[in-house]
């Protein structure tokens, strides 16, 4: 043999012996069979061939190849002896070669023994991947990449009712055809079905029309980098998708309850934070007039509109305490029921539970139980301060209850002119243009009230010398009385507010603001109206108009 020869065979990595046919003996061993064997090359060659191979079978086979019959072999387990005199499985194929003219068999051989471990361990492998299949809750189908089933759970065909002879047809199509009928996203299964080499992850909901919902879970298998398969996960989430559902028909209706109850207390919270506003507002006032009416030199007129505002107030502050009270029980009522409610918040279900804290942070639920309590009280300690005032400007109101009488009211405007002569006349020259209006049923000395008031005004208008013109008139079903002053005017923006209660245009300490107010209620109560007209720099005329014939009170 070559060196070239010599070289190539003690490189191979399989184990190699030439054998004489007619000899047995071991013409020629690479190094391969040397070293596994335990020998050296040289004792190798000068062995026969079933030192080697010990098994009864092989000395068979090699009494029939010296008796000139033979056959060649492919992949044949057997049996080598090593030195040590351990036995190695091995696979070996043997076929028949011319070497140097002569006739020889070329045998060579692979250990097993590593190859029978790896294959236990795959079996082993293969067996705990089988039970964990078996055992877990979910169907399992594995397709490889071809597109045919490689393998199921028994699951996965109870879940789908898969009867045993579509099973043990092996016509993987007409089972993806089956499953796919049995739910609503027939074509979306199919087409993960046939998406085997895809390198995504897919989740999707299957809806079976027994009424069943499935998730369905798929994801490549790779073997190395290459995608060899696609394994598909079934669940069976109905009853959890029955259980979310009821839960969030149980946290919808909670949220709805809940956001109906704040929207309760916001809208009371706010009316009560104008009421609160608005009684603060009418209190300052309150106090402010009482402390004037307390200094006025004119307690009849200042009596007067006392018990007017009095009972003007009464009626808003009944309804107001009643208001009050029942509204008091109302938001005692829902803070209650919200007590049962954050009561209830333990029973709930863990996932619903953040939405509730959420929401309860969103609300300021804890701010507004706090604060409604307190704008309750507060509120209830406003309106008993405005029924003490109420009750202190009754206790100084002393109002002419007469019944009507028939007056001449030119009469009466003379009799108010003397009352406020002293005043008058260091301001002004009074012009009188009466227009002799009849007598009229009223009560006299409500009106003589208005009529000084006005005379107040106008002679108060007048900064230096000037005039105050007195008109009467009347026609058919009416008569008017005019008070005209040459003084300053009323700003355009006074005009509408003349009328309100304590508006005024005059220095601190030189009007109440209430004169006005307390004219326009008794000619209101006479059925009548006053009309004013100014003109900033020319003067003011203020015009009280009355019915001839009136039924008020």
């Amino acid at each position: 043999m070559s060196d070239l020869a010599r070289l190539m065979l003690d490189h191979s990595t399989e184990m190699l012996l030439l054998v004489n046919p007619a000899t047995l003996q071991i013409a020629l061993a690479n190094a391969a069979v040397a070293r596994a064997l335990g020998y050296t090359v040289e004792q190798l060659q000068g062995m026969a061939i079933t030192e080697v191979e010990s098994a009864l079978q092989d000395v068979f086979y090699w009494e029939e190849v010296r008796g000139g019959q033979y056959q060649e072999i492919q992949n044949q387990e057997g049996l080598y002896c090593c030195a040590d005199g351990e036995l190695m499985t091995v696979s070996k194929s043997i076929r028949r070669l011319a070497h140097e003219g002569a006739s020889l068999l070329l045998v060579q051989a692979t250990p097993t023994r590593d190859e029978r471990k790896a294959e236990d361990e795959l079996a082993h492998t293969l067996s705990q991947l089988r039970a964990t299949l078996e055992s877990t809750g979910n169907g399992i189908l594995v397709v490889d990449w071809q597109g045919n089933i490689d393998g199921m759970n028994r699951l996965f065909g109870k879940m789908w009712k898969i009867s045993n002879e579509l099973l043990n047809s092996h016509d993987d199509a007409h089972i993806f055809d089956f499953v796919a009928g049995l739910v609503a996203e027939s074509e979306l299964l199919q087409a993960r079905l046939g998406a085997i080499v895809d390198k995504r992850e897919t989740e999707d909901l299957l809806h079976h029309h027994d009424g069943r919902v499935f998730e369905l879970r798929s994801l490549p298998q790779y073997l190395g980098e290459q995608i060899i398969g696609r394994v598909f996960s079934f669940q069976d989430i109905t009853q959890r998708k029955l259980d979310e559902a009821a839960l969030r028909e149980s946290r919808d209706l909670l949220e709805q309850r809940v956001e109906a109850r704040t929207a309760d207390l916001n809208a009371a919270n706010a009316a009560l934070v104008e009421e609160r506003e608005q009684l603060s507002a009418l209190i300052k006032r309150l106090e402010e007039a009482q402390n004037q009416l307390l200094q006025s030199e004119r307690m009849a007129s200042i009596g007067q509109l006392a018990a007017g505002v009095a009972h003007e107030i009464n009626n808003p502050v009944g309804f107001v305490s009643s208001n009050l009270g029942s509204l008091h029980g109302y938001v005692s009522d829902m803070l209650r029921l919200l007590t049962a409610y954050e009561q209830a918040e333990s029973s709930l279900a863990e996932a619903a539970k953040p939405d509730i804290q959420r929401l309860k942070q969103e609300l300021e639920i804890d701010f507004l139980r706090e604060d409604v309590v307190s704008l309750l009280d507060e509120s209830r300690d406003g309106l008993q301060r405005v029924t003490r005032i109420v009750k202190d400007l009754k206790d100084f109101s002393h109002v002419d209850e007469s019944e009507r009488q028939w007056a001449d009211l030119e009469e009466g405007l003379e009799s108010t002119l003397r009352v406020v002569w002293n005043e008058i006349k260091y301001k002004a020259e009074v012009v009188r243009e009466y227009g002799g209006i009849p007598p009229l049923e009223c009560f006299p000395f409500q009106l003589n009230q208005v009529f000084m008031n006005l005379l107040v005004n106008a002679t108060h208008a007048i900064e230096e010398r000037g005039v105050i013109t007195i008109r009467t008139g009347y026609d058919d079903s009416q008569l008017w009385i005019e008070v005209q002053d040459t003084g300053k005017g009323i700003d355009p923006e006074h005009l509408q507010r003349i009328f309100e209660p304590f508006f005024t245009t005059k220095p601190v300490g030189q009007g109440t603001g209430l004169g006005l107010s307390l004219s326009y209620g008794i000619v209101k109560k006479h059925e009548g109206r006053i009309e004013v007209a100014s003109v900033l720099g020319q003067g003011t005329t203020f015009r009280v108009i009355l019915p001839k014939a009136s039924g008020a009170d």
